[in-house]
This record gives structure tokens, sequence and C-alpha cells, in this order.
């Protein structure tokens, strides 16, 4: 799948489920914004015509974002949202995640048949590209809604942002794992491939390990696993954590 396909079908989604939870910007902004969407639009529209012979598959899309956008009003309390989210403290926390994280994980529902709409607009590598994307947002809200967001606050801690620091600066040394990436077809890759990807993740986790902050690696985790079930990796390397959901809890097993 090229690169840019993928994000155009991220931002899609986006403008029709996500943003509804931002709030109002610049009029100017939103102008900007709209005409992007639009040409997103047109690139889609295009891409659905070529793969299913018409433009049904395309209106089909078009419905089911509208039907994404109102289900996610209605699964969760935006205005509230947005407005307890601006007031954020530790002292809040408990009750802001124990109200909104059920209410988020509704929402993700609502993306469904969305997802499965673009099957007619892909080929069938691509599509399941797109499905395992698209797996990243459940794993993503768990791992937010962990222990009342407890990732959050760690990452604005000095001695996770210090940590971080000295990841990003022996990055390089973790890259040394990857021979010859150009050539790397997502869809075919080998178990070789594979293993690199692999060992790239154990250098990042002996880095985290080292300043003490081991947990961060579950924010890698989240595109890492994605990576692997959307890729011949799953056949080769297990998955580093699958996630069990208790109401507000997050377990890895």
């Amino acid at each position: 799948m090229h690169p840019k396909l993928i994000v155009l079908i991220i931002v899609y989604i986006r403008s029709h489920v996500v943003t509804i939870a931002s709030p109002v910007g610049n009029p100017a902004d939103s102008s900007e914004e709209s005409a992007e969407t639009g040409e997103i639009v047109k690139e889609l529209q295009e891409m659905c015509r070529n793969n299913s012979g018409s433009d049904a598959a395309f209106e089909q899309l078009q419905a089911s974002g509208q039907l994404a956008m109102l289900c996610t009003f209605s699964a969760v309390e935006l205005e509230p949202l947005m407005a307890d989210l601006d007031t954020l403290s530790n002292e809040t926390r408990k009750a802001f995640f124990s109200r909104y994280c059920p209410q988020l994980r509704n929402a993700y529902s609502c993306v469904g048949k969305l997802v499965d709409d673009f099957r007619p607009c892909l080929e069938e590598d691509d599509f399941t590209i797109v499905q395992a994307i698209s797996g990243i947002v459940p794993d993503a809200i768990e791992l937010v809604c962990k222990n009342d967001g407890d990732i959050l606050y760690k990452l604005e801690e000095p001695k996770y942002a210090e940590c971080l620091d000295k990841v990003s600066d022996s990055f390089e040394e973790c890259l040394g794992f990857f021979n010859n990436t150009d050539d790397w077809d997502i869809s075919h890759m080998t178990r070789d491939q594979c293993g690199q990807l692999t060992g790239f993740r154990q250098c990042l986790q002996d880095k985290l390990n080292i300043c003490k902050a081991p947990d961060l690696i579950d924010v890698f985790d989240l595109f890492y696993n994605t990576l692997f079930r959307m890729t011949p990796c799953r056949n080769y390397v297990e998955i580093q954590k699958v996630i069990e959901v208790d109401n507000n809890e997050l377990n890895s097993v």
C-alpha cells in the first residue's frame, strides 16, 4: 500500500468522526481544512470508481461517514468532555476518565461500518492494512484510560521527559537493526525483515529500561502490534501484548 493512500484514508475518517470533538477554531483555519478535505474526497472518489467500476461504493462510503458522525455525537458528551478536559487535574482525573472512557469505547463502534465500506474501494491487501490501522484506536483508548490516564501524566514527569530525550539521542543506534528497507513490501514481509523489527523494538525497550521508564514501550507497541497484525510478521513473531478490557482497567497477559 502506498503511504499516501494510508494518509488519505486516515484523514477521511478523521474528518467524519474525530474532528467533531475538536473545539471551534479560526474560521480561516476551518476554510483551509475544508479545502483540504475536499481534495481528499475527490481522490477517494476516483479510487473507489477505479476499483469498483462505479460511484456506488463511494456514495455508500459517504453515507457511512455521515452515520458515523451522528453515532459519535450520540455516544459521547462532547461539550462536557471538552470543558472538563480544559480543567483536568490530578484531583479530577479519576472522575474524568471514569465518565468518558466508557463513552469513547462505545464511540469506536461507530466507525466499524465506515471502515468496512472501504472494502470495494481497495485491493484486498490494502483493505487488510486499513483494518489493522483502525485497530490502533481501541488499544490507544485503553492505554490512555489505564489507571485514570496514568501514561499521560507520566509523560509530563521530568524523569520520563529526560528518558525520552536520551532515547531520541541514541535512536540511530536502534535503526542499525534495519537493512535495505527500500525494497520492503509491507504486505509480503519476510521472516528476516520481521526479525529486524523485533530487534529494533528490543533495542528501544533496553534503552527505556536503562533510564527506568520501561512502561513507555506501551506507546510504541500501539504501532508495533498494529504493524504485526497487518503483515506476515504475525505468523513469525508473537505480538507483544493482548489487551483485556474490564471497565476502566487494562491488563496485559
